[in-house]
């Protein structure tokens, strides 16, 4: 059966993932989807994904599943009974879950339904958006609906297929509520269940159900970041950074496995191991990390900004060079974005109105998608209206320049914006640091951040060469950054 025959993969479908895919190009710098093994492009699916950027997660899936095939989410049932709200939601392929009912057949009936006409239905397991340096606990939903599926397929006399493949998604964010950050997407090995492993669930339907959602959470933490706490958080990400740089100084493919690896590092069960290699030494660099990203804090500069002035002292001159050169540079660029900066200074100011005010980092970013897309008629309705004035061409003719020119128009300023947004930063971080060198108390605790950044890198590569022939994460970040140690 063709994906167009399918309830919920029309037209309707068709305009969400347009939808999605303008929305992620216009919030994400860069977007890395990574395939383990290849994904059926025909054939039921289960997936299931982490859940930490509430409505974004749902759009990546829409808008990077591959054979572009149409993804069913759950919802529960009783939206569905909500005049328009329903039909939205039947004709963009949700499926209504009765959460009330203690029946698997009947909470499960359209999830099967749509299984059974070989479509893909994608769940959150962990049932809710969050933020928090580990996953939440994975719920057993998608490992019954496996089951159910399972014996439906067993119950047929005509059997067209003997199996289901569960298909685990890691969604990392480098920085999930802010503009321009990037996002990798990862699909993992498929965890195949057949109807042979009915028999084991009908003898222990609880257990068997609960080794399926640890195998399928253990899926989805290989392709994502998770740590015990936020020290070890905060003091991995400052390893990275003053070793390596940002996002972009490390490959987009590689930014779970080596932030992943220096968070094993200096993982706390790993460092009250009694047979823990080097143990002080990590102690201390992990405490010295914590230290470094406190003080810089305290400042509002970041590892980034540090490195700038990585083999010179920070001194007034270099200071005062560094924030001219820096100032120059950005106020030559202006006049090349600053119309597309004017035009959509709203959006700006209304993304930091919603980082100021929304109290849940989760929700961040579909704030600022939802509500730029509800400013976007009334700004470029003013934009018509002014061009009309200007012009005197009449509002269609206007109405059409606009259409023809304005996708033009977005593609050279989103061209621009994240190298001089880039630009703005580190201007902005070089008046920090400059004000920090006149003031002598902050000149103090500058050059506290810079002997610390220095300690933490000189240590950390000594410490990672030490260890190369023991643990397989420094083995890989010491591969990783071979030029480095070469140096």
């Amino acid at each position: 059966m063709s994906s167009l025959e399918r309830q919920g993969e029309g037209k309707t479908y068709i305009t969400l993932q347009y939808l999605s895919r303008l929305a992620l190009w216009v919030y994400f710098r860069n977007i890395k989807v990574i395939c383990k093994a290849p994904v059926a492009a025909e054939g039921p699916l289960l997936v299931a994904a982490n859940h930490s950027n509430m409505v974004l997660d749902p759009i990546v899936l829409i808008a990077t599943f591959p054979h572009s095939r149409p993804c069913h989410f759950w919802a529960l049932a009783r939206f569905f009974r909500i005049p328009i709200v329903g039909k939205i939601l039947e004709a963009a392929g949700v499926l209504p879950v009765d959460t009330k009912t203690h029946s698997n057949a009947k909470l499960f009936e359209h999830t099967l339904q749509s299984l059974d006409k070989g479509a893909v239905v994608a769940l959150f397991p962990e049932g809710t958006s969050y933020t928090a340096p580990n996953h939440l606990p994975f719920k057993d939903g998608i490992s019954w609906a496996c089951f159910e599926y399972l014996q439906q397929l067993a119950s047929k006399q005509e059997k067209e297929r003997d199996s289901i493949s569960i298909i685990p998604v890691g969604i990392t964010y480098s920085t999930k509520n802010k503009w321009r950050s990037e996002v990798v997407v990862e699909y993992g090995e498929p965890i195949v269940q057949t109807i042979d492993d009915i028999e084991q669930f009908n003898q222990d339907p609880k257990t068997t159900v609960k080794t399926l959602t640890d195998r399928i959470a253990k899926g989805v933490e290989q392709s994502t970041i998770n740590s015990p706490d936020w020290d070890t958080t905060h003091a991995a990400k400052q390893a990275k950074l003053i070793l390596f740089g940002d996002a972009r100084g490390v490959r987009l493919e590689d930014y779970v496995q080596v932030t992943q690896s220096f968070i094993n590092l200096l993982h706390p069960d790993r460092l009250k191991q009694n047979g823990c290699l080097y143990k002080e030494e990590r102690i201390e660099l992990k405490e010295r990390l914590l230290l470094f990203n406190k003080k810089m804090e305290q400042i509002g500069i970041n590892a980034m900004d540090i490195r700038m002035y990585s083999k010179r002292e920070i001194t007034i001159s270099i200071a005062s060079v560094r924030l001219l050169t820096k100032w120059i540079t950005l106020f030559i660029q202006i006049p090349l974005f600053l119309p597309g900066m004017i035009i959509n200074s709203p959006f700006y100011l209304l993304g930091k109105i919603v980082d100021q005010y929304e109290p849940y980092t989760e929700s961040v970013s579909q704030d600022k998608l939802i509500f730029s897309a509800i400013f976007a008629f009334p700004v470029y309705a003013v934009l018509v209206y002014i061009f009309d004035r200007i012009s005197g061409y009449g509002k269609m003719t206007c109405l059409l320049y606009i259409l023809l020119l304005l996708p033009l128009f977005a593609w050279y300023h989103m061209a621009l914006i994240d190298k001089n947004y880039d630009m703005l930063k580190q201007a902005i971080a070089s008046w920090r640091i400059f004000i920090s060198v006149v003031y002598p108390k902050d000149e103090s605790l500058l050059e506290d951040c810079s002997r610390l950044q220095h300690w933490c890198r000189d240590h950390m590569k000594q410490l990672l060469l030490k260890l190369s022939e023991h643990e397989n994460e420094a083995s890989y970040l010491l591969e990783y950054g071979k030029p480095l140690f070469e140096q």
